[in-house]
Parts: C-alpha cells; sequence; structure tokens
C-alpha cells in the first residue's frame, strides 16, 4: 500500500513540475505586412525565475541524437542513435542543454518554437528517435521551409512530453504541428488564418474566436483585459498593425500585450528579414540584441553561448563565449538547479550530479571514432577509357566535418554539406561556375553516389572507402 501511494505521488509531483515548467501561457506568433516579417515567442512560467542560454550553433557539425530518457535512466531507456551533419547554423534558445532547445531560428529563416499541450506522439519502430527538444534542433539543422518541417514530422519517432508547435519560414508560410491520438495534425494556410499557438489546441482557439467581434461574436476584444484570451488579441493586434510603424517595436509591444497574469520569463523576436535578435527576461527587461548577419555560422569557430540574464541591454553580441562541457555544467548547478527540484532530474534513478553530467557533455559521443562511420577517401574506380578518379574525402575535427570532392584533376571545396541517417548530399561549383548537387547513400565499405547538373543527370556509380 505505501509503494502504491509513493508511486502514484511521485507522479503526480512529475505531472505538475511538468505542466510548471513547461508554463501554462507561452505564446507564439507571427507578424507580416509588405517586405517586413518578424516571429514572436514568449515563455511563461508563474515568474520561477527560468534561466536559459542563447546558443550560436554552427553548419557542417556532427551530431549524434539522444533522448531525455537515455540521459537521465541508469539502464539509457529509449536511446536515439541517429545521426546527422547541420546544413544550417542557428540561434536558439535553450533551458536544458546544447542541441535541446526551446525553440529559435536558422540562418535560412526557418523558426520553429514549442507550447505546452498534450501530445500522443505517433509510435513507429521503423523510424529514427529523438527527443522533441531535439527534434527541433534536428530541424534547425537540416532544413529551410515550413513544408519541410511538417513532412519531418512523420519522418521521426519524437519522444519526450507534451508539445505542439509553430514553424514559420522567410516567405512567411506557417504551421502548426499537433500530435492527437498518435496522429500528426498540422494546420496551415487557409486552415490557419490567424498565425499564432498558444497552449491550447488550434481548433479550440478558433471555436473561441467566434464569440468576439468582428467575427460574429458579441464580445469586444479589450487588449488590456487578462481574461480575453491571448489567440483573440493576436488576432486584433496582427490587423490593427499599420506599416508605418516599426515592426520590431510592435511586435515587442505585441509580447507585452499577450502576457496573461505574470510577466514573461522571455521574451523573444526574430526579425526574420534583417536577420536581427531581439530578447528580455522577467529578472532584467532591458532589451537585448545581436545581428545573426554578423555571426560566423561556420564550424572553423566553436558553437557560441550566453546566459540570457545579462543585465545590460543593447547590442549583446560581444558577449558570446566559446561553449564547452564546464561552462553548461556551471549554468546547471548554478542556474537551473535553485530553480528545479532536485527530484525533477533524479526520478528516474540518477543521482543529481550524473543526470548534469550527462546534459552536459552528452554531444561529446558525436567525437568518438566509432560514431563517424563517413570519415574517411571514397574513391570510383575508374573507368577504362579517361582513367578518371572521382574522389569525396571526408575529415572530422571533434565534431567539424570537413568535405572536399575531386576529379583527379581538381579538388573542389563544398557547399550545403548535409549528412541525414546514411544520406549524404552536398553541392559544388566547377571553375566554370557549374552547380552539381551530389547525393550519395553510405554504406560500410562503399557508397552509392548521384551526381546531378542545373538540367542534366550524370548518373550514379560506387565509391569505396579506401583502407
Amino acid at each position: 500500500m505505501r509503494t502504491k501511494l509513493f508511486i502514484t505521488t511521485l507522479l503526480v509531483f512529475f505531472i505538475l513540475i511538468v505542466v510548471h515548467l513547461n508554463g501554462v501561457a507561452c505564446s507564439t506568433f507571427k507578424l507580416q505586412k509588405g517586405d517586413s516579417l518578424v516571429y514572436g515567442h514568449n515563455l511563461n512560467e508563474g515568474d520561477i525565475g527560468v534561466p536559459g542560454m542563447v546558443f550560436i550553433n554552427k553548419r557542417g557539425t556532427f551530431k549524434v541524437g539522444r533522448t531525455w530518457s537515455e540521459l537521465t535512466t541508469p539502464d539509457q531507456q529509449n536511446s536515439s542513435g541517429y545521426c546527422w551533419i547541420s546544413r544550417y547554423g542557428s540561434v536558439t534558445f535553450n533551458c536544458f542543454a546544447r542541441d535541446f532547445p526551446d525553440g529559435g531560428m536558422n540562418e535560412a529563416g526557418l523558426f520553429i518554437w514549442e507550447m505546452n499541450e498534450d501530445a500522443d506522439y505517433p509510435k513507429d519502430e521503423r523510424l529514427p528517435k529523438l527527443d522533441q527538444m531535439q527534434w527541433m534542433q534536428y530541424i534547425l539543422d537540416n532544413y529551410s521551409t515550413t513544408e519541410e518541417a511538417i513532412k519531418c514530422a512523420s519522418e521521426i519517432e519524437i519522444s519526450g512530453w507534451g508539445w505542439h508547435f509553430f514553424v514559420g519560414d522567410a516567405s512567411g508560410n506557417t504551421a502548426a504541428i499537433a500530435f492527437i491520438d498518435g496522429e500528426v495534425v498540422v494546420y496551415k494556410n487557409e486552415n490557419m488564418p490567424v498565425p499564432a499557438l498558444f497552449n491550447t489546441p488550434y481548433q479550440r482557439e478558433m471555436e473561441l474566436l467566434k464569440y468576439y467581434k468582428p467575427h460574429g461574436g458579441l464580445y469586444e476584444a479589450d487588449l488590456d483585459d487578462p481574461n480575453v484570451p491571448r489567440f483573440v488579441k493576436t488576432d486584433v493586434l496582427i490587423k490593427n498593425y499599420d506599416t508605418s510603424e516599426n515592426i520590431v517595436d510592435y511586435g515587442l509591444m505585441m509580447l507585452d500585450k499577450i502576457q496573461v497574469f505574470d510577466v514573461p520569463e522571455w521574451s523573444i523576436l526574430f526579425d526574420v528579414r534583417n536577420k536581427n535578435v531581439y530578447f528580455k527576461t522577467r529578472l532584467h527587461p532591458e532589451v537585448k540584441s545581436f545581428s545573426m548577419s554578423d555571426i560566423d555560422f561556420t564550424n572553423k569557430t566553436p558553437v557560441q553561448i550566453m546566459n540570457m540574464d545579462y543585465k545590460t541591454g543593447g547590442d549583446v553580441k560581444a558577449q558570446f563565449a566559446s561553449f564547452s562541457t564546464e561552462k553548461m555544467g556551471d549554468f546547471f548547478r548554478n542556474s537551473l538547479q535553485p530553480v528545479l527540484p532536485e527530484a525533477f532530474f533524479t526520478r528516474a534513478g540518477l543521482s543529481l550530479e550524473e543526470v548534469f553530467n550527462n546534459l552536459s557533455t552528452h554531444t561529446l559521443v558525436a567525437q568518438n571514432a566509432d560514431k563517424q562511420f563517413f570519415n574517411g577517401v571514397w574513391k570510383s574506380k575508374p573507368e577504362k577509357d579517361d582513367g578518371v578518379v572521382m574522389m569525396i574525402g571526408l575529415k572530422t575535427n571533434s565534431d567539424a566535418v570537413e568535405c572536399i570532392f575531386s576529379n583527379s584533376k581538381e579538388i573542389y571545396p563544398v557547399d550545403h554539406l548535409r549528412l541525414m541517417g546514411e544520406k549524404l548530399e552536398f553541392t559544388i561549383k566547377t571553375s566554370k561556375n557549374v552547380l552539381l548537387e551530389v547525393k550519395a547513400t553510405l554504406g560500410e565499405d562503399k557508397m552509392e553516389v548521384e551526381l546531378s547538373g542545373t538540367e542534366n543527370y550524370y548518373g550514379s556509380e560506387f565509391y569505396y572507402k579506401q583502407m
């Protein structure tokens, strides 16, 4: 009887913590008129002082998937192991660990953020699996459009607590992605007339909207009344935006207007066209900013981080420093631990220090040589008539991947490098400025390579790993 009571109490405690952790009033929206486009997000947690780190993630980085349960259980339950190389750099805001974001935007202008909501993620053992936070990073690492993100929702088995997601791209195409009864449910285009998402299923928000003017209802949408649904307020604010007003100032005002009963822990705005990022925290409400145009997203420099709770407003680009597992561990112990009860981390059987160590160091697994199966020199067999040997060279320094392509006569630098599982892709430009696309499927000791031009397909052949 005591055991049953303890388990019940623990489960209730866990549910309360998860709800508290993920907030009851988070908000995300798109504001777009003319050539101006911003995406905004509030994170609300009931004034508990949620800490966060801003991450500058790099393209050309090799990553190994992990799940929350894998990092917090003694026997690494529900482990992932899925591998990829990031095509795009990104800016994310993280609470738990590197590559475990709350949301962010990549250099192609693709934006994604989560909000707390019941979720029944589809199960399919044939699919690679990722934690729901790392799935967002995977989206930012690999895709540039909302449609690609929607498709990916059915290509990965997502695990973790209940979230639904707002996605928007550089063109302003948006979607709300939910997981209901084991199915992916998407609202977009005409089914998403208000480009916003909160902590209520999108369809329910639309049902409530009809009780307000001018959607057929009798109620006025008082923007200063905390009892008016944020969805309704956002609809009004979007419609009222005058392009003569500065869209960043208006977007920040919107974030203030759609708060509920407490000041948001985080308020974040991405100016997509100008590639500027703005944010503030409840503890330090001065608006901080930096330009993504000034960021080096190549893998020639380390991932960069800064604490969100920097006191001074203005340009904070100079406050970024290189990521290290030691800095991440210090963040957990000094910033996160005082906010969340120890039981949140230790309920699965590991000690607090073991969990913090796992979360701090989980990306190091990508540096293991046995994980870097793609590394090496891969060559074609020469044709009898010309003796030309094609070559792909892949080399990793820590988790930064360098790739070259050659044809026996010339070495070409590689762009748009991406690895997803066993699928490798990149582009090159020849000395005559001809764009070529390379797609390969990797095996243990050979890869099948397809080469395509803008209009021509040059066929496929096998490249063999040189021992």
